[in-house]
Protein backbone atom coordinates (compact mmCIF):
# COMPACT_ATOMS: atom_id res chain seq x y z
CA UNK A 1 0.00 0.00 0.00
CA UNK A 2 0.75 3.99 -0.40
CA UNK A 3 1.80 5.68 2.06
CA UNK A 4 -0.52 8.59 2.53
CA UNK A 5 0.60 11.95 2.01
CA UNK A 6 -1.87 15.00 3.34
CA UNK A 7 -0.78 18.45 2.18
CA UNK A 8 -1.94 21.68 3.76
CA UNK A 9 -2.22 25.02 3.68
CA UNK A 10 -3.82 28.43 3.10
CA UNK A 11 -4.96 27.40 -0.23
CA UNK A 12 -5.45 30.84 -2.29
CA UNK A 13 -1.92 31.79 -1.55
CA UNK A 14 -0.34 28.43 -1.92
CA UNK A 15 -2.59 27.43 -4.83
CA UNK A 16 0.26 26.91 -7.49
CA UNK A 17 2.86 25.63 -4.82
CA UNK A 18 0.50 22.87 -3.57
CA UNK A 19 -0.26 21.65 -7.62
CA UNK A 20 3.41 21.85 -8.13
CA UNK A 21 4.02 19.42 -5.11
CA UNK A 22 1.46 17.09 -6.21
CA UNK A 23 2.53 17.19 -10.02
CA UNK A 24 6.10 16.59 -9.20
CA UNK A 25 5.28 13.55 -7.32
CA UNK A 26 2.99 12.03 -8.78
CA UNK A 27 5.56 12.18 -12.54
CA UNK A 28 8.50 11.26 -10.27
CA UNK A 29 8.59 7.27 -10.75
CA UNK A 30 9.91 6.43 -7.94
CA UNK A 31 8.32 8.49 -5.63
CA UNK A 32 4.65 7.82 -7.01
CA UNK A 33 5.50 4.44 -6.21
CA UNK A 34 5.42 4.58 -2.42
CA UNK A 35 3.55 7.67 -1.88
CA UNK A 36 -0.31 8.77 -2.53
CA UNK A 37 -0.43 12.63 -2.50
CA UNK A 38 -3.79 14.59 -1.53
CA UNK A 39 -5.23 18.21 -1.99
CA UNK A 40 -8.27 18.94 -1.11
CA UNK A 41 -9.03 20.79 -4.38
CA UNK A 42 -9.47 17.54 -6.14
CA UNK A 43 -12.00 16.19 -3.41
CA UNK A 44 -13.87 19.96 -3.80
CA UNK A 45 -16.56 18.63 -5.78
CA UNK A 46 -18.03 16.33 -3.99
CA UNK A 47 -22.00 15.84 -2.55
CA UNK A 48 -20.27 15.35 0.69
CA UNK A 49 -19.69 18.29 3.07
CA UNK A 50 -16.34 19.66 2.60
CA UNK A 51 -15.24 19.30 6.24
CA UNK A 52 -15.90 15.53 6.11
CA UNK A 53 -14.22 15.20 3.33
CA UNK A 54 -10.42 16.59 4.51
CA UNK A 55 -11.03 15.87 8.15
CA UNK A 56 -11.48 11.75 6.59
CA UNK A 57 -8.42 12.61 4.73
CA UNK A 58 -5.77 14.16 7.21
CA UNK A 59 -6.94 11.24 10.18
CA UNK A 60 -5.69 8.77 7.52
CA UNK A 61 -2.52 10.34 6.74
CA UNK A 62 0.47 8.86 7.46
CA UNK A 63 2.26 12.30 6.95
CA UNK A 64 0.99 16.06 7.04
CA UNK A 65 2.82 18.64 4.70
CA UNK A 66 2.06 22.12 5.81
CA UNK A 67 3.05 25.14 4.16
CA UNK A 68 3.18 28.39 6.45
CA UNK A 69 3.00 32.12 4.41
CA UNK A 70 1.96 35.63 4.78
CA UNK A 71 -2.16 34.98 5.27
CA UNK A 72 -3.30 32.78 7.63
CA UNK A 73 -6.45 32.33 6.63
CA UNK A 74 -9.85 33.00 7.67
CA UNK A 75 -11.12 31.49 11.05
CA UNK A 76 -12.73 27.82 10.46
CA UNK A 77 -12.98 25.95 14.11
CA UNK A 78 -12.25 28.58 17.45
CA UNK A 79 -10.74 30.81 15.77
CA UNK A 80 -8.09 28.70 14.11
CA UNK A 81 -7.53 28.19 10.25
CA UNK A 82 -8.46 24.93 8.74
CA UNK A 83 -4.67 24.59 8.18
CA UNK A 84 -4.24 24.58 12.03
CA UNK A 85 -7.29 22.75 12.38
CA UNK A 86 -5.85 20.08 10.06
CA UNK A 87 -2.69 19.89 11.81
CA UNK A 88 -4.02 19.28 14.97
CA UNK A 89 -6.06 16.17 13.88
CA UNK A 90 -3.18 14.91 12.49
CA UNK A 91 -0.23 15.54 15.38
CA UNK A 92 -3.53 13.84 17.96
CA UNK A 93 -2.11 10.81 16.69
CA UNK A 94 0.65 10.89 14.28
CA UNK A 95 4.14 12.65 14.44
CA UNK A 96 5.31 13.00 11.10
CA UNK A 97 4.58 16.22 10.13
CA UNK A 98 6.73 18.45 8.16
CA UNK A 99 6.27 22.60 7.60
CA UNK A 100 7.94 24.69 4.42
CA UNK A 101 7.68 28.49 5.83
CA UNK A 102 7.58 31.44 3.25
CA UNK A 103 7.29 34.08 5.15
CA UNK A 104 8.60 37.98 5.34
CA UNK A 105 8.28 40.72 7.80
CA UNK A 106 4.47 40.85 6.55
CA UNK A 107 3.47 38.43 7.29
CA UNK A 108 -0.24 38.61 9.56
CA UNK A 109 0.56 38.23 13.18
CA UNK A 110 -1.75 34.43 13.39
CA UNK A 111 0.41 33.48 10.65
CA UNK A 112 3.19 34.08 12.92
CA UNK A 113 2.36 32.71 16.09
CA UNK A 114 1.25 29.45 14.36
CA UNK A 115 4.86 29.84 13.25
CA UNK A 116 6.58 30.12 16.27
CA UNK A 117 4.23 27.55 17.97
CA UNK A 118 6.01 24.67 15.60
CA UNK A 119 9.20 26.02 14.51
CA UNK A 120 10.68 24.68 17.90
CA UNK A 121 9.05 21.34 18.38
CA UNK A 122 8.30 20.49 14.75
CA UNK A 123 10.44 19.89 11.37
CA UNK A 124 10.64 23.20 9.07
CA UNK A 125 12.32 24.82 6.05
CA UNK A 126 12.27 27.99 4.67
CA UNK A 127 11.50 28.35 0.60
CA UNK A 128 11.88 30.80 -1.84
CA UNK A 129 11.21 29.45 -5.49
CA UNK A 130 9.06 26.18 -6.22
CA UNK A 131 12.19 24.49 -6.58
CA UNK A 132 13.40 25.01 -3.50
CA UNK A 133 9.94 23.55 -2.44
CA UNK A 134 9.93 20.11 -3.85
CA UNK A 135 14.01 19.47 -3.46
CA UNK A 136 13.20 20.04 0.67
CA UNK A 137 9.68 18.01 0.25
CA UNK A 138 11.47 15.51 -1.17
CA UNK A 139 14.15 14.90 0.86
CA UNK A 140 11.41 15.03 3.93
CA UNK A 141 9.39 12.15 1.54
CA UNK A 142 12.44 10.32 1.13
CA UNK A 143 13.35 10.33 5.35
CA UNK A 144 9.66 8.95 6.24
CA UNK A 145 10.50 6.24 2.66
CA UNK A 146 13.29 4.92 4.68
CA UNK A 147 11.54 4.95 8.00
CA UNK A 148 8.29 3.01 7.05
CA UNK A 149 10.97 0.31 5.24
CA UNK A 150 12.78 -0.60 8.39
CA UNK A 151 9.12 -0.58 10.38
CA UNK A 152 7.78 -2.53 7.69
CA UNK A 153 10.17 -5.43 6.71
CA UNK A 154 7.58 -6.63 3.22
CA UNK A 155 9.02 -10.13 2.96
CA UNK A 156 8.63 -11.18 6.84
CA UNK A 157 4.92 -9.29 7.21
CA UNK A 158 2.36 -11.88 8.23
CA UNK A 159 -0.54 -13.05 6.40
CA UNK A 160 -3.09 -12.69 9.00
CA UNK A 161 -5.97 -13.50 6.77
CA UNK A 162 -3.80 -17.01 5.76
CA UNK A 163 -4.07 -20.55 6.67
CA UNK A 164 -2.46 -23.52 5.67
CA UNK A 165 -5.19 -23.85 3.43
CA UNK A 166 -4.09 -21.43 0.93
CA UNK A 167 -0.75 -23.51 0.55
CA UNK A 168 -0.43 -24.89 -2.66
CA UNK A 169 0.74 -28.90 -2.58
CA UNK A 170 2.75 -28.75 -5.61
CA UNK A 171 4.85 -26.28 -4.40
CA UNK A 172 5.55 -28.25 -1.68
CA UNK A 173 6.45 -30.55 -3.62
CA UNK A 174 8.52 -28.78 -5.92
CA UNK A 175 10.43 -27.35 -2.94
CA UNK A 176 11.71 -31.05 -1.79
CA UNK A 177 12.53 -31.48 -5.28
CA UNK A 178 14.98 -28.72 -5.41
CA UNK A 179 16.13 -28.89 -1.77
CA UNK A 180 19.91 -28.67 -1.24
CA UNK A 181 20.01 -29.38 2.21
CA UNK A 182 19.64 -32.81 3.41
CA UNK A 183 19.10 -32.02 6.89
CA UNK A 184 16.04 -29.92 6.09
CA UNK A 185 15.07 -33.16 3.49
CA UNK A 186 14.88 -35.47 6.38
CA UNK A 187 13.00 -33.04 8.69
CA UNK A 188 9.90 -33.40 6.39
CA UNK A 189 9.55 -37.26 7.37
CA UNK A 190 9.32 -36.31 10.75
CA UNK A 191 7.45 -32.88 11.05
CA UNK A 192 3.83 -31.21 9.22
CA UNK A 193 4.44 -29.33 6.61
CA UNK A 194 2.89 -26.30 8.64
CA UNK A 195 6.26 -26.76 10.86
CA UNK A 196 8.36 -26.85 8.37
CA UNK A 197 7.09 -23.84 6.40
CA UNK A 198 7.90 -22.18 10.36
CA UNK A 199 11.61 -23.54 10.00
CA UNK A 200 12.23 -21.74 7.21
CA UNK A 201 10.65 -19.07 7.55
CA UNK A 202 7.38 -18.64 5.36
CA UNK A 203 5.24 -18.14 8.13
CA UNK A 204 3.91 -18.77 11.86
CA UNK A 205 1.71 -21.19 13.82
CA UNK A 206 -0.31 -18.71 16.10
CA UNK A 207 -0.90 -19.83 19.20
CA UNK A 208 -4.20 -21.17 18.63
CA UNK A 209 -2.50 -23.97 16.54
CA UNK A 210 -3.48 -21.84 13.13
CA UNK A 211 -0.61 -21.63 10.83
CA UNK A 212 -0.07 -18.11 8.74
CA UNK A 213 1.93 -17.19 5.51
CA UNK A 214 3.69 -14.61 5.76
CA UNK A 215 4.36 -12.53 2.30
CA UNK A 216 8.16 -14.52 1.53
CA UNK A 217 5.70 -17.82 2.34
CA UNK A 218 2.94 -16.54 0.21
CA UNK A 219 5.06 -15.63 -2.68
CA UNK A 220 6.61 -18.99 -2.92
CA UNK A 221 3.92 -21.66 -1.66
CA UNK A 222 0.06 -20.01 -2.08
CA UNK A 223 -2.09 -21.61 -4.50
CA UNK A 224 -3.37 -17.92 -5.28
CA UNK A 225 -0.84 -14.86 -4.83
CA UNK A 226 -3.47 -12.26 -6.03
CA UNK A 227 -5.46 -13.16 -3.21
CA UNK A 228 -3.31 -11.28 -0.28
CA UNK A 229 -3.04 -8.18 -2.69
CA UNK A 230 0.51 -8.78 -3.41
CA UNK A 231 2.12 -6.66 -6.54
CA UNK A 232 3.51 -9.84 -8.42
CA UNK A 233 3.94 -10.45 -11.65
CA UNK A 234 6.14 -11.20 -14.28
CA UNK A 235 6.12 -10.84 -17.93
CA UNK A 236 8.23 -13.01 -20.67
CA UNK A 237 8.02 -12.01 -23.97
CA UNK A 238 10.41 -13.57 -27.15
CA UNK A 239 10.73 -10.24 -29.34
CA UNK A 240 11.07 -11.04 -33.41
CA UNK A 241 14.40 -8.88 -34.07
CA UNK A 242 16.67 -6.18 -31.49
CA UNK A 243 13.43 -4.49 -30.97
CA UNK A 244 9.48 -4.52 -29.80
CA UNK A 245 8.28 -4.34 -32.43
CA UNK A 246 6.96 -7.92 -32.95
CA UNK A 247 6.25 -10.46 -30.63
CA UNK A 248 7.01 -14.05 -31.94
CA UNK A 249 5.78 -15.49 -27.52
CA UNK A 250 4.77 -14.32 -24.64
CA UNK A 251 3.16 -15.57 -21.11
CA UNK A 252 2.60 -13.20 -18.23
CA UNK A 253 2.18 -15.25 -14.46
CA UNK A 254 1.14 -14.58 -11.02
CA UNK A 255 2.18 -18.36 -10.37
CA UNK A 256 3.98 -19.02 -7.09
CA UNK A 257 7.87 -18.91 -7.42
CA UNK A 258 8.97 -22.45 -7.78
CA UNK A 259 6.02 -23.32 -10.64
CA UNK A 260 7.38 -19.70 -11.56
CA UNK A 261 10.88 -21.31 -11.90
CA UNK A 262 9.69 -23.87 -13.61
CA UNK A 263 7.47 -21.90 -16.29
CA UNK A 264 11.40 -19.73 -17.52
CA UNK A 265 13.03 -22.65 -18.09
CA UNK A 266 10.24 -23.93 -20.56
CA UNK A 267 10.10 -20.32 -22.29
CA UNK A 268 13.51 -19.81 -22.35
CA UNK A 269 14.01 -23.65 -23.73
CA UNK A 270 11.76 -23.07 -26.45
CA UNK A 271 12.73 -19.24 -27.34
CA UNK A 272 16.47 -20.11 -27.94
CA UNK A 273 18.64 -22.10 -30.05
CA UNK A 274 20.61 -25.46 -29.37
CA UNK A 275 23.14 -25.65 -32.34
CA UNK A 276 25.38 -29.07 -32.86
CA UNK A 277 28.94 -29.62 -33.35
CA UNK A 278 30.72 -32.57 -34.49
CA UNK A 279 33.86 -33.79 -33.89
CA UNK A 280 35.30 -36.97 -35.10
CA UNK A 281 32.45 -39.48 -34.01
CA UNK A 282 31.44 -37.11 -30.96
CA UNK A 283 27.98 -34.72 -31.58
CA UNK A 284 27.87 -32.03 -28.87
CA UNK A 285 24.75 -29.69 -28.29
CA UNK A 286 26.02 -25.96 -28.32
CA UNK A 287 23.03 -23.46 -26.29
CA UNK A 288 22.69 -19.91 -27.55
CA UNK A 289 23.21 -19.11 -23.88
CA UNK A 290 24.18 -20.81 -20.94
CA UNK A 291 21.07 -21.48 -18.66
CA UNK A 292 22.81 -21.18 -15.37
CA UNK A 293 23.70 -17.57 -16.16
CA UNK A 294 20.08 -16.86 -17.16
CA UNK A 295 18.41 -18.28 -14.62
CA UNK A 296 21.13 -16.51 -12.01
CA UNK A 297 19.94 -13.14 -13.22
CA UNK A 298 15.78 -14.27 -13.37
CA UNK A 299 15.99 -15.67 -9.21
CA UNK A 300 17.89 -12.58 -8.53
CA UNK A 301 15.31 -10.35 -10.09
CA UNK A 302 12.83 -12.68 -7.91
CA UNK A 303 14.46 -12.87 -5.10
CA UNK A 304 15.67 -9.16 -4.97
CA UNK A 305 12.70 -7.01 -6.33
CA UNK A 306 11.32 -4.01 -4.72
CA UNK A 307 8.12 -5.52 -3.49
CA UNK A 308 7.01 -2.39 -2.32
CA UNK A 309 6.65 -0.52 -5.56
CA UNK A 310 3.41 -1.10 -6.79
CA UNK A 311 1.58 -1.62 -10.43
CA UNK A 312 4.80 -2.61 -12.02
CA UNK A 313 5.90 -6.14 -12.64
CA UNK A 314 9.37 -7.73 -13.56
CA UNK A 315 10.35 -8.54 -17.22
CA UNK A 316 12.06 -11.31 -18.99
CA UNK A 317 12.53 -10.22 -22.66
CA UNK A 318 14.07 -12.32 -25.21
CA UNK A 319 15.61 -10.60 -28.48
CA UNK A 320 17.81 -11.82 -31.50
CA UNK A 321 20.65 -10.51 -30.15
CA UNK A 322 20.51 -10.11 -25.88
CA UNK A 323 18.20 -11.16 -23.61
CA UNK A 324 17.40 -8.30 -20.45
CA UNK A 325 15.98 -9.21 -17.28
CA UNK A 326 14.34 -5.84 -15.31
CA UNK A 327 13.38 -6.08 -11.72
CA UNK A 328 11.87 -2.78 -10.25
CA UNK A 329 13.64 -0.93 -7.50
CA UNK A 330 17.60 -0.20 -7.91
CA UNK A 331 20.17 -2.22 -5.68
CA UNK A 332 20.30 -2.12 -2.50
CA UNK A 333 21.78 0.80 -0.55
CA UNK A 334 24.96 1.01 -0.28
CA UNK A 335 25.13 -1.44 -3.17
CA UNK A 336 26.35 0.11 -6.47
CA UNK A 337 27.17 -0.92 -10.00
CA UNK A 338 30.40 -0.87 -9.46
CA UNK A 339 30.48 -3.18 -6.35
CA UNK A 340 29.20 -6.18 -8.53
CA UNK A 341 32.47 -6.20 -10.08
CA UNK A 342 34.15 -7.22 -6.79
CA UNK A 343 33.07 -9.61 -4.37
CA UNK A 344 31.30 -7.28 -1.64
CA UNK A 345 29.27 -9.08 1.15
CA UNK A 346 25.95 -9.82 -0.08
CA UNK A 347 23.00 -7.54 0.73
CA UNK A 348 19.78 -8.27 0.96
CA UNK A 349 16.69 -6.22 0.18
CA UNK A 350 14.02 -9.15 1.36
CA UNK A 351 16.12 -11.61 3.90
CA UNK A 352 13.05 -13.96 4.46
CA UNK A 353 12.83 -14.27 0.77
CA UNK A 354 16.79 -14.96 0.14
CA UNK A 355 16.39 -17.40 3.38
CA UNK A 356 13.96 -19.68 1.63
CA UNK A 357 15.83 -20.01 -1.72
CA UNK A 358 19.01 -20.66 0.39
CA UNK A 359 17.66 -23.78 0.91
CA UNK A 360 17.29 -25.02 -2.46
CA UNK A 361 20.20 -24.98 -5.46
CA UNK A 362 18.66 -22.18 -7.00
CA UNK A 363 20.59 -19.63 -4.59
CA UNK A 364 24.32 -19.77 -3.11
CA UNK A 365 23.23 -17.19 -0.16
CA UNK A 366 27.39 -15.71 0.27
CA UNK A 367 27.41 -13.03 -2.55
CA UNK A 368 28.55 -15.06 -5.46
CA UNK A 369 26.17 -15.26 -8.11
CA UNK A 370 27.31 -12.32 -9.93
CA UNK A 371 30.59 -13.87 -9.90
CA UNK A 372 29.44 -17.68 -11.23
CA UNK A 373 26.74 -15.68 -13.75
CA UNK A 374 29.72 -13.70 -15.37
CA UNK A 375 32.32 -16.91 -15.73
CA UNK A 376 29.24 -18.93 -17.19
CA UNK A 377 28.96 -16.31 -19.55
CA UNK A 378 32.71 -15.71 -20.99
CA UNK A 379 33.22 -20.13 -20.54
CA UNK A 380 30.64 -19.50 -23.15
CA UNK A 381 32.66 -17.01 -25.47
CA UNK A 382 29.75 -14.51 -24.54
CA UNK A 383 30.36 -11.11 -23.04
CA UNK A 384 30.15 -10.34 -19.70
CA UNK A 385 26.94 -9.53 -18.27
CA UNK A 386 25.80 -5.57 -18.27
CA UNK A 387 24.53 -4.34 -15.07
CA UNK A 388 22.16 -0.87 -14.96
CA UNK A 389 20.57 0.49 -12.34
CA UNK A 390 18.28 2.99 -11.16
CA UNK A 391 14.41 2.74 -10.96
CA UNK A 392 14.91 -0.70 -12.36
CA UNK A 393 17.59 -2.84 -12.05
CA UNK A 394 18.68 -4.47 -15.38
CA UNK A 395 20.91 -7.18 -16.54
CA UNK A 396 21.46 -7.50 -20.03
CA UNK A 397 23.32 -11.22 -21.57
CA UNK A 398 24.36 -10.50 -24.94
CA UNK A 399 24.21 -13.70 -27.58
CA UNK A 400 26.32 -14.97 -30.05
CA UNK A 401 23.91 -13.52 -32.79
CA UNK A 402 23.55 -15.90 -34.91
CA UNK A 403 26.84 -17.51 -34.59
CA UNK A 404 27.99 -20.78 -33.30
CA UNK A 405 30.62 -20.18 -30.46
CA UNK A 406 32.38 -23.76 -29.51
CA UNK A 407 34.39 -23.25 -26.10
CA UNK A 408 35.97 -25.59 -24.45
CA UNK A 409 32.89 -25.85 -21.58
CA UNK A 410 30.68 -27.01 -24.51
CA UNK A 411 33.62 -29.98 -25.67
CA UNK A 412 33.07 -31.07 -21.88
CA UNK A 413 29.66 -31.13 -21.43
CA UNK A 414 27.20 -34.14 -22.37
CA UNK A 415 27.59 -35.22 -26.62
CA UNK A 416 26.17 -37.56 -29.10
CA UNK A 417 27.87 -40.80 -29.71
CA UNK A 418 27.86 -40.94 -33.26
CA UNK A 419 29.04 -44.31 -33.72
CA UNK A 420 25.40 -45.54 -32.27
CA UNK A 421 24.05 -44.46 -35.70
CA UNK A 422 24.63 -46.72 -38.97
CA UNK A 423 26.61 -44.26 -40.63
CA UNK A 424 29.25 -44.69 -43.44
CA UNK A 425 32.02 -42.71 -43.81
CA UNK A 426 30.29 -40.84 -46.47
CA UNK A 427 27.26 -39.44 -43.88
CA UNK A 428 29.43 -38.71 -41.41
CA UNK A 429 31.64 -36.48 -43.07
CA UNK A 430 28.38 -34.38 -44.99
CA UNK A 431 26.63 -34.89 -41.48
CA UNK A 432 29.60 -32.65 -40.02
CA UNK A 433 29.68 -30.39 -42.64
CA UNK A 434 26.14 -29.97 -42.49
CA UNK A 435 26.51 -28.86 -38.60
CA UNK A 436 29.68 -27.31 -38.20
CA UNK A 437 29.46 -25.13 -41.72
CA UNK A 438 25.59 -25.30 -42.37
CA UNK A 439 25.95 -26.89 -45.65
CA UNK A 440 22.90 -28.20 -47.37
CA UNK A 441 22.98 -30.94 -49.96
CA UNK A 442 20.42 -31.93 -52.79
CA UNK A 443 20.40 -35.50 -54.25
CA UNK A 444 22.49 -33.98 -56.82
CA UNK A 445 25.07 -31.86 -54.76
CA UNK A 446 25.78 -34.74 -52.45
CA UNK A 447 26.40 -37.10 -55.48
CA UNK A 448 28.71 -34.57 -56.91
CA UNK A 449 30.34 -33.82 -53.52
CA UNK A 450 31.00 -37.65 -52.64
CA UNK A 451 31.50 -38.89 -56.39
CA UNK A 452 28.93 -41.17 -56.31
CA UNK A 453 25.55 -42.57 -58.25
CA UNK A 454 22.54 -40.62 -57.54
CA UNK A 455 21.09 -44.09 -56.42
CA UNK A 456 23.86 -43.94 -53.49
CA UNK A 457 23.15 -40.56 -52.59
CA UNK A 458 19.26 -41.07 -52.35
CA UNK A 459 19.78 -44.00 -50.38
CA UNK A 460 22.79 -42.31 -47.90
CA UNK A 461 20.75 -39.43 -47.32
CA UNK A 462 17.28 -41.60 -46.80
CA UNK A 463 18.65 -42.96 -43.84
CA UNK A 464 19.91 -39.44 -41.90
CA UNK A 465 16.36 -38.63 -42.65
CA UNK A 466 14.92 -42.13 -40.95
CA UNK A 467 17.10 -41.82 -38.03
CA UNK A 468 16.26 -38.73 -37.30
CA UNK A 469 19.28 -37.07 -37.78
CA UNK A 470 18.73 -34.18 -40.52
CA UNK A 471 15.33 -32.79 -42.39
CA UNK A 472 14.23 -33.05 -45.38
CA UNK A 473 12.25 -30.46 -47.31
CA UNK A 474 11.46 -29.04 -50.80
CA UNK A 475 13.14 -25.97 -52.43
CA UNK A 476 11.29 -24.79 -55.73
CA UNK A 477 10.79 -28.92 -55.86
CA UNK A 478 14.16 -29.64 -55.12
CA UNK A 479 14.82 -32.57 -52.46
CA UNK A 480 16.92 -30.56 -49.85
CA UNK A 481 18.53 -31.98 -46.45
CA UNK A 482 20.43 -30.06 -43.49
CA UNK A 483 20.85 -30.51 -39.75
CA UNK A 484 17.97 -30.75 -37.65
CA UNK A 485 20.04 -30.86 -34.41
CA UNK A 486 20.10 -34.59 -33.79
CA UNK A 487 16.02 -34.16 -32.39
CA UNK A 488 16.42 -30.62 -30.66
Amino acid sequence: MKIEVFISSNQSEFASERQFIVDNIRNDPVFDSYFNVYIFEEDSAKAEPSDKVFIERVEKADIYIGLIGNEYGFGYAGGISATEFEFNRFNDKNPNSYFFVKMDDDADDKSKKFFNRIKDSKRYKRFKTNDDLIREVKIALKECMIGHSKRNIFDSTSIENSTYDDVDETAIGLFKKFLKNKTLKELFNERSNEQILECIGAGKIDPKGVFHLNNAGALFFAKDITKFGLDYEVKMVRFNGVDRRVLIDQMTSTSSIFILLNQFESFFNRNTKIGTFIQGFESYDIPEYPIEAVREAFVNAVAHRDYSLTDDCITFYIYDDRILVSSPGGLPDPLTVEDLKIEVNPKHRNKTICRIFKYTKFMEHFGTGINRMRGEMLDSGLPEPEFYDGNYFKVILRGPNGKLIVTEKHLKENSIDLSDYDLNKRQLEAVTVMFNEGVKFTYKSYAQHFNVSLTTSKRDLQSLVDQNIVNKYDVDSVKTFSSNGLGH
